[in-house]
């Protein structure tokens, strides 16, 4: 397991974070939310997450300017 980031690569270690570390810590949130709403809007809502994720990127002037050192 990482420790740090390599040069120049701090995006992997922060990936790892949120797929390994708290994207499973949803499950049993995702699991309560069907079981109460039902599959239907527990999907459209976690639609609407992923695509105001994506907006804030491409409205973030500096995100999308971002580069690497070197």
């Amino acid at each position: 397991m990482r420790t740090g980031p390599a040069p120049g690569r701090t995006a992997g270690l922060s990936s790892d974070f949120f797929s390994l570390g708290l994207a499973p810590l949803t499950f049993p949130l995702t699991g309560a939310a069907i079981g109460q709403w039902g599959t239907g809007p527990v999907f459209v809502a976690s639609a609407a997450l992923c695509g105001l994720g994506g907006m804030v990127g491409l409205c973030a002037r500096d995100l999308r300017r971002a580069e690497l050192p070197g």
